[in-house]
């Protein structure tokens, strides 16, 4: 006994060795100064209703202007600094409690048509006064005649519209000024600009315009052509802000109030964000009273389930509801927290109390520790439950990953999740099952992927099955099988004709992708767009893909569709770079996305900006909350 186990230790140890060697772990994509986005702590600005305005925009074909100014050197055009730059002050001021407008959100003017300079102006001092605005603050990069000149100027009208002096405009230049300087690179500096400007001698709100540096300056261009200038900027023009707000906040106060009498304060409070339990029970049972019987209680369950989570598929839910005279239970299992912790908050909120909630988490307990298998016959059909006869749910193919969840009564069947994210059940010997480590080793491998149904010996690879390539000659590669069968006389490797054989790339698409993502650090965050001027989570991911010749869907509910499964809550072990990562709400709705780096890193654009964040306790970029929400990954390609 003792040396049929040694036999079969070194034979697998032999095989890993083998997958080791032949494995692409791309390595991760390495930012060793990432640190994470400013965010400012509690809200110090509670109160503050300012109106930022990103200076130029489509500027180049409006009357009376002569275009945005360049960089020197870099060519780097102001209208685009001067968005990025306020788009990441809009979310630090909002996250400091701020009510905030910003005039433009992409490269366009405010006005439409082929409007005059002092209309488009207009339009933007104008929305600082439909906001009842205590300051305004346009954002600036200009040249200047003396293309040595590199300092901080800002601009201001020192008299309202009755010619009375502004002593608050004045503060709030001269606290800009100061701000900005201590954290933009200079050489020289310049008083105020007073100039009879629309953009602050048109309304009596504190009125200032930035100007953070010449673009005509050499020196200042190089800087500020850097990725990540804009968010040192974005932070020195939040600091003014903040300073402003702390020193003269009562004085800023009764100036509002005299420029608009009837306006109120605040904005009603909106409802908490977060937890949306009490909403699902709203939205899934619409009647005062509580449910009467668990078929009640069960049917509401099926309408969230239906209609909540993004995919039935990823997804694993199975609720029993009962009810005694001790109150209600419900079992069943589950694949992931938010979604067991969705089910009792709904019947909860619903009025079904004392409420025992023993649904399972998966994967169980039942399977040990070899929760993970590779398909090691050519095609095996699954099945959506373990009676025999059942439905189809689909096919399983030759070499293919699954996610074991659990395991039948009678031990035959297996429930698993397929690398498409098909969640059924299948015969437990069309599996060979592993452990966590192994499993990892055949995630990295470089796989061959089969063009057209080909026989080996007896041994039918079927199109579309991949597997891990050994090695390559001129006519034949050698491929690796999960396991030894009698039509290869037991053998592990078997020799294929390469004209049967799609090869893997030398380069993972998935890598330039991830670096392409990369070029994005530090744009603002904007819902919608898709752009360096802001971009949101899954226009990153679609970008960066669409930039190297894959196109993927716009959504993060039509991404997950696309490629195949490679982690999951509880595997994370074999992430490579450009792998997508997809995170759930409470309620099992997916709402975000990220760009994996390699390992526990990733890339993501979420308020404020594009950043690097980790899913690693040890990482200093570590996000629990992410952790917490994390759903799955997919590779879009090999």
């Amino acid at each position: 006994m003792r040396k049929e186990i040694v036999r079969m230790a070194r034979s697998l140890i032999g095989a890993l060795a083998a997958l080791v060697a032949t494995a692409t772990l791309a390595q991760p994509i390495e930012f060793p100064d990432a640190e994470r986005p400013f965010r400012p702590e509690g809200d110090p600005l509670r109160g503050l209703v300012i109106t930022i305005d990103p200076g130029h925009g489509g500027s180049s074909s409006q009357p009376g202007y002569a275009g945005s100014a360049r960089g020197v050197r870099s060519g780097v055009v102001e209208g685009d600094l001067n968005m990025r730059v306020a788009g990441l002050l809009y979310y630090h001021l909002r996250n400091a409690g701020a009510r905030v407008t910003i005039t433009r959100r992409d490269d366009r003017r405010v006005t439409l048509g082929e409007t005059e300079r002092a209309e488009e102006l207009g339009a933007r001092v104008e929305a600082a006064e439909e906001t009842r605005s205590h300051l305004f603050l346009s954002l600036h990069h200009n040249s200047a005649p003396r293309r040595s000149a590199n300092g901080v100027v800002s601009m201001i009208w020192p008299t309202d519209s009755n010619g009375e002096d502004q002593p608050l405009e004045r503060a709030f230049a001269e606290i800009m000024r100061q701000e900005v300087q201590a954290l933009v690179p200079h050489r020289e500096e310049f008083p105020h600009y007073l100039l009879e400007h629309p953009l602050v001698m048109d309304s009596d709100i504190p009125s200032v315009v930035i100007e953070f540096g010449f673009l005509s300056n050499a020196e200042f261009d190089a800087w500020v052509s850097q990725p990540g200038s804009n968010i040192v900027e974005a932070r020195a023009a939040y600091s003014g802000v903040a300073r402003m707000w702390a020193e003269h906040r009562e004085e800023l106060e009764a100036l509002r109030d005299r420029l608009f009498p009837a306006t109120e304060r605040e904005r009603p409070e909106g409802p908490p964000r977060g937890d949306r339990r009490g909403g699902l029970a709203r939205q899934y049972w619409p009647f005062d009273r509580a449910p009467e019987t668990p078929e009640e209680a069960e049917h509401a369950i099926d309408m969230y389930q239906r209609s909540e989570l993004s995919d039935r598929t990823f997804f694993y839910l199975e609720a029993d509801v009962d009810r005694t005279d001790e109150g209600w239970r419900v079992s069943g299992a589950t694949n992931h927290a938010f979604v067991r912790s969705a089910v009792e908050g709904l019947l909860e909120d619903m009025g079904c109390e004392p409420l025992v909630n023993d649904i399972e988490m998966l994967p169980s307990s039942r399977l040990g520790e070899e929760r993970y298998g590779i398909v090691q016959i050519p095609m095996a059909l699954t099945f959506f439950s373990p009676r025999l006869g059942g439905t189809p749910a689909t096919q399983l193919l030759l070499g293919e990953r699954v996610w074991l969840l659990d395991v039948s009564e009678d031990g035959e069947q297996l429930l698993h999740m397929a690398s498409d994210g098909y969640i059924g059940w299948v015969r437990r010997d069309a599996i060979r099952r592993m452990g966590s480590e192994e499993f990892a080793q055949w995630q990295v491998a470089r796989r061959a992927r089969v063009i057209h149904d080909t026989l080996v010996d007896d041994l039918r690879l079927p199109a579309g099955c991949a597997l891990p390539l050994l090695g390559v000659d001129r006519r034949t590669a050698t491929l690796r099988l999960p396991v030894g069968v009698e039509a290869t006389d037991g053998a592990e490797e078997i020799e294929v004709p390469r004209s049967a054989l799609a090869l893997p790339a030398e380069e993972s698409p998935g890598r330039v992708a991830a670096l392409t993502a990369t070029e994005f650090l530090g744009t603002p965050y904007v819902f919608g767009a898709r752009s360096m001027m802001g971009i949101d989570c899954s226009g990153l991911s679609g970008v960066a893909y669409q930039a190297n010749g894959v196109r993927l869907p716009r959504d993060a509910r039509q991404q997950i569709l696309v490629g195949e499964l490679v982690a999951t809550p509880w595997h994370l072990g074999a992430l490579q770079p450009g792998d997508l990562l997809f995170f759930c709400s409470p309620s099992g709705r997916i709402s975000h996305e990220a760009v994996s780096l390699g390992g526990m890193r990733f890339i993501h654009a979420s308020m404020p900006m594009v950043h690097v964040a980790s899913l690693d306790p040890d990482d200093p970029l570590f996000r629990e909350d992410l952790l917490r929400r994390f759903a799955f990954a997919r590779r879009v390609v090999e």
